[in-house]
């Protein structure tokens, strides 16, 4: 997050400290730009993956191999495979079985109220070099997605803050609950949708998680403090899930709270300065 930018009111960032959107930075389609192109909000970077950030991201999806990848955004409700670089989604069976898990999650969780297809078809621009597009062309995992978790469209455009963050206790429990439920619906719909040959063994998921290059170890019983205090699966997943969305969005709030009061102390001391003067 470009927290200099934040410190000078620019509250709608989707860039890094060095000024890059990391959502541009990934290799397929990378560089190009749209006639409506703004470097201020999506400069891709000197190459494909210049920013270590996507680095990282790009060695996890090596090293992790998953089967299911979200990259989780907020602005509107929505459920977006890809393509984000052009109108379309793949073709074949494995874009069809993406798209019936979606809507499928989108009936159960959402009643079918979220928007669902292509990035780049449904939410009314292209995104060139993007991470999801990357993860299915180059690095073949089978469903990466985008998660569009809130947007408040009664929000003034001035309100930036308000159109992307629940402001309030009631939402902001309530987003979390809602899209806790989705990622564990989504889970089930995937785990039932892929191909036989690409579900990992049980056992294996159970021991071992690669990460990074480096092998680590699980031991979930010693963890949980034996089998008495041990975890159901879903309450696992569930607290898991709500503890990574309360960061998300409380992370936001705490540097919003920041900027906002220490522009409220510039103003104080320029209008202090103007009635000395």
């Amino acid at each position: 997050m470009d927290v200099s930018a934040l410190k000078q009111g620019r509250f709608v960032i989707g860039e890094m400290g060095r000024g890059v959107d990391l959502n541009r930075n990934w290799s397929v389609d990378w560089g190009k730009k749209e006639k409506d192109y703004n470097p201020f909000e999506e400069d891709p970077g000197t190459a494909p993956f210049s920013e270590p950030e996507a680095q990282i991201m790009q060695e996890l999806s090596k090293s992790f191999k998953p089967h299911i990848w979200v990259n989780v955004h907020s602005g509107m409700e929505a459920l977006f495979m890809p393509y984000d670089h052009k109108n379309t989604t793949p073709d074949g069976a494995p874009s069809h079985l993406m798209r019936s898990v979606l809507e499928n999650v989108n009936h159960r969780n959402f009643q079918d109220s979220c928007l669902v297809g292509s990035g780049g078809g449904a939410v009314g621009y292209l995104a060139h070099g993007t991470t999801t597009d990357y993860l299915y062309d180059i690095a073949k995992v089978p469903m990466p997605f985008t998660f569009e978790i809130y947007g408040d469209e009664k929000a003034s455009t001035d309100d930036c803050f308000k159109m992307f963050n629940p402001v309030d206790k009631i939402t902001f429990d309530r987003v979390i609950n809602k899209w806790c439920m989705a990622f564990l619906i989504l889970f089930e719909e995937g785990l039932r949708t892929l191909p036989d040959d690409q579900v990992v063994s049980q056992g294996a998921l159970d021991n071992w998680v690669p990460m990074g290059g480096e092998i680590l170890e699980r031991n979930m019983d010693q963890k949980s403090g034996g089998e008495n205090g041990k975890l159901e699966g879903l309450d696992l997943g569930m607290q898991e899930l709500k503890t990574y969305f309360r960061l998300f969005m409380l992370s936001t709030f705490l540097l919003m709270f920041m900027f906002c009061s220490r522009i409220s102390k510039n103003r104080s001391r320029d209008s202090d300065e103007q009635s000395t003067a």
